[in-house]
């Protein structure tokens, strides 16, 4: 490499550049994530066939699969059916977008240590985080947390985090262990106390892919913070529902409680992962 690539390279990356090629990147990945959303759960294939319309089947041209933009300038609907597009694709590709770039500010433009290292955690952290919206976006529709992607999940930022070092090897082996064995746990006194299914084990797998790489410290965050949120997000998601025509009382309804795993599994990584309490207080903003 000529030396005068290095000092360009690094200029790139602090500029407001590199940001926009890494919340560009994250928008290509919300494209492939939608794509996984809509097949993963089928039994499908993510790779073949090419991306093509779900009700006439046409192939989607290049031009027509720009994340966000095409779907504003087709205006929501197919370019040869005009059937309607839903929502989920542009708000996934957006979401993933964001996160991206979030997680390049907080992980390079304002990350410790040298810059291949701050490059290899933004790519390891951020991909992590397209792997739970992607889960997320499936329990929402599906209420299914497909094992297609926890259990290589955790297999493959198990290995990633051993690259990185950022927790020990002790630390993320309690986290995969016991993330998994407090939904089990809970599942399993709530369905003895009530007779009725409760948590999913699928949820235990997401916190399991959640402790293997960001340790056992992100549990307690997770799960507080998944519960806050399925507490108060209960009654909406409720009355949504039986506006679909559904009969649940508030007693039997069923919430996806993944999405807000993965909501707490992300806020604890831009916030918390690796600082210490006076790091923490210093990012706080003034009362």
């Amino acid at each position: 490499m000529p030396p005068d690539t290095i000092p360009f390279l690094e200029w790139f990356v602090r500029s407001s550049w590199g940001l926009g090629f890494a919340a560009l990147w994250g928008a290509l990945w919300g494209s492939f994530a939608n794509v996984c959303v809509h097949r993963l759960p089928r039994g499908l294939s993510v790779v073949r066939p090419a991306s093509h319309c779900p009700s006439c089947q046409a192939a989607i041209a290049w031009y027509d699969n720009l994340p966000m933009l095409s779907f504003l300038l087709l205006r929501g609907r197919c370019r040869v059916c005009r059937v309607a597009i839903s929502w989920q694709y542009p708000l996934v590709e957006l979401l993933a977008t964001v996160l991206t770039a979030l997680a390049f500010g907080r992980l390079v433009l304002h990350g410790s240590g040298e810059l291949p290292l701050q490059l290899a955690r933004f790519v390891v952290y951020g991909h992590f985080q397209l792997v739970l919206l992607t889960l997320a976006a499936i329990d929402v529709e599906h209420m299914l947390l497909p094992d297609r992607v926890t259990m290589p999940g955790i297999a493959v930022f198990f290995l990633l985090g051993r690259l990185l070092g950022d927790v020990t090897l002790v630390e993320s082996l309690v986290g995969m262990t016991a993330g998994y064995g407090v939904i089990w746990l809970i599942a399993e006194l709530y369905y003895r106390l009530t007779g009725r299914e409760g948590l999913g084990l699928g949820d235990g797998k997401l916190l399991a892919l959640i402790g293997v790489l960001l340790g056992w410290q992100a549990l307690p965050w997770s799960l507080l913070t998944g519960s806050v949120l399925g507490s108060v997000l209960a009654v909406p998601w409720l009355l949504v529902r039986q506006r679909r025509g559904a009969t649940e009382t508030m007693r039997h309804v069923a919430i996806p409680f993944g999405p807000f795993l993965a909501i707490g599994a992300v806020v604890y990584l831009l916030l918390l992962f690796g600082r210490s309490l006076d790091e923490i207080v210093s990012h706080l903003p003034m009362l």
